[in-house]
């Protein structure tokens, strides 16, 4: 996980992306999966124990934003190239909750990043975070507009070099 100066605990991310598609009209199924988001790849829980604990489509939400075994081990951008390019054949309802998980991420770069990431990685992080976003855009406009506008601050304190 990131560490940032806070030491602000993983559970504040995901309660973020939570908070974030419940006001952007998530439902129930939803919300419970953005709460579930990152358990699969941060833990020892597996999609099967999420389908035995909270049904079928809870489960289908959650393994849609899990990135497989052999994504962990690639370059950052390389990474993302590839969960772009998995979102892209994905139900809205997974792409709205991405959208709101990297948007929590990027906003959290920006404002207390990673202690041990150089402003280079954390442009990087940022860039691959819009190239995931892109593929899942025009659900909910001011969503859009919300992640756009974190975007080009992220970008502004991290990409623009006088």
């Amino acid at each position: 996980h990131l560490y940032n100066a806070a030491k602000s605990p993983a559970i504040h991310h995901i309660a973020e992306v939570a908070t974030l598609v419940e006001e952007h009209g998530g439902n129930e199924d939803m919300i419970a999966a953005a709460w579930l988001h990152d358990i699969v790849e941060d833990t020892d829980v597996t999609i099967n124990e999420i389908r035995e604990l909270f049904g079928a489509d809870i489960a289908r939400l959650v393994d849609g934003l899990t990135d497989p075994d052999d994504f962990a081990a690639l370059p950052l951008h390389i990474r993302k190239e590839k969960q772009a390019e998995r979102l892209k054949d994905k139900s809205n309802d997974i792409k709205l909750i991405k959208i709101c998980d990297q948007l929590s991420n990027i906003m959290r770069v920006t404002k207390d990043p990673p202690t041990d990431w150089d402003d280079d990685k954390k442009l990087a992080y940022v860039l691959g975070a819009k190239q995931v976003v892109n593929v899942c855009k025009g659900i909910s406009p001011e969503l859009d507009k919300k992640f756009n506008d974190a975007f080009e601050r992220a970008k502004q304190k991290y990409g623009v070099k006088s």
